[in-house]
């Protein structure tokens, strides 16, 4: 079975009008071209990683939603969500604070 495309790139131009944003600035917050957002809402095109976590960040929405079209529901899975959208050096920073705000508040 082939990924729906169609389906990201409808919720992504849901999204994107739901926040009255132009094409024109959610491709310059995501770092892409205008004709390449528009290939992805169209579902001709299909995203690197990189650039869905763009787009989630600019329409501030998790990148689970945008793929999968499903919301977070606990503060766990935010967190998790949060560390995969990290580099692995941040995430290892991460993890450290993580580890003394724990300790701190027992």
């Amino acid at each position: 079975m082939d990924y729906p495309y169609a389906e990201t790139g409808n919720r992504i131009l849901s999204l994107r009008k739901a926040q009255r944003l132009t094409r024109e600035r959610l491709a310059e917050a995501a770092d892409i071209s205008v004709q390449f957002l528009a290939d992805i809402e169209k579902g001709k095109k299909n995203m690197t990683v990189t650039t869905l976590r763009k787009i989630a960040a600019a329409l501030s929405v998790t990148t689970d939603y945008i793929v999968n079209g499903t919301e977070i529901t606990s503060p766990d899975e935010e967190i998790i969500e949060l560390f995969r959208t990290l580099t692995p050096e941040n995430q290892m920073r991460a993890a450290k604070i993580l580890h003394i705000f724990a300790e701190s508040a027992k």
